[in-house]
């Protein structure tokens, strides 16, 4: 088995206009890949909920999370790279280096940063956690306002898609920093399901979340590929989405942010 290592990692493409995105290859070999797949399908993999028109979803923190990872090793893998600070750093570090090749975009103070590894929010679906571990993730979040610091953890879900799965543009909600999305199949584009790259016609006074569509302008679209991974600043306005799946065929991937506890204050 390849073990996961950030500095194998090959830039495929990136830009970063209308906002910071990089696309690299060369996380798991072809074997990992299938073998995920092939557990994500199995009749005996239960999944947490239906989201987006026809979305399945594993998310973090709950009890069918841990199962799958009990009898996934590539699971595993995954997880314990993206749950690991060094992982982080360098994701972020290479995102802001794009970040200040385009004068207009958004940046953050990054001086108090500081990485969590193993944080479950409180706000999310019931976890396999005792309540020692979840007054412990709560007092954390309270002690973070207090000194005033950006406490980053990973948040994550593998995700099965098929047809009438999509998501219109917008940006993710305030306190993300980092989104990634890691294809494990490849999936023509004419069958649906790319990622759509917007950008605002001009700059708006406020940034909505679902903004209109005759207020943005679609500039690429990046087809799911088997073995990549897509990482993109998630700034105001990092608008993208999903065009609409019209194909019997499934969508593998897994998807996941590096999050604050708190709303982030982007800058310009």
């Amino acid at each position: 088995m390849k073990n996961l290592n950030f500095e194998k990692l090959k830039i495929e493409d990136q830009f970063s206009d209308p906002f910071p995105v990089i696309i690299y290859s060369n996380l798991l070999d072809s074997s990992q890949i299938d073998d995920l797949q092939k557990e994500l399908s199995e009749n005996t993999t239960v999944f947490d909920k239906v989201v987006m028109g026809n979305r399945k979803t594993i998310l973090k923190g709950t009890k069918n999370f841990d199962s799958f990872l009990s009898k996934s090793a590539t699971g595993q893998e995954i997880n314990s790279f993206f749950e690991n600070e060094s992982v982080f750093n360098f994701f972020y570090k290479n995102l802001e280096n794009l970040n200040l090749k385009t004068k207009n975009n958004f940046f953050i103070n990054s001086k108090n940063l500081i990485f969590l590894k193993n944080y479950i929010d409180k706000a999310g679906p019931a976890t396999n956690r005792n309540i020692k571990f979840k007054f412990k993730n709560k007092l954390t979040k309270i002690l973070s306002k207090v000194i005033n610091n950006n406490k980053i953890y990973c948040d994550f879900d593998f995700s099965v898609a098929s047809n009438g799965y999509w998501k219109e543009p917008h940006h993710d909600k305030e306190e993300r920093l980092i989104s990634f999305l890691f294809y494990i199949n490849d999936f023509e584009s004419k069958n649906g399901g790319n990622l759509e790259i917007y950008k605002y016609n001009k700059e708006p006074n406020v940034f909505l979340r679902e903004p209109s569509l005759k207020d943005l302008n679609m500039i690429k679209k990046i087809e799911p590929k088997k073995g990549h991974l897509v990482t993109f600043m998630s700034s105001p306005q990092s608008i993208h989405g999903v065009d609409v799946i019209k194909s019997d065929k499934t969508r593998y991937f897994f998807y996941g942010s590096y999050t604050s506890l708190h709303k982030i204050n982007w800058l310009k």
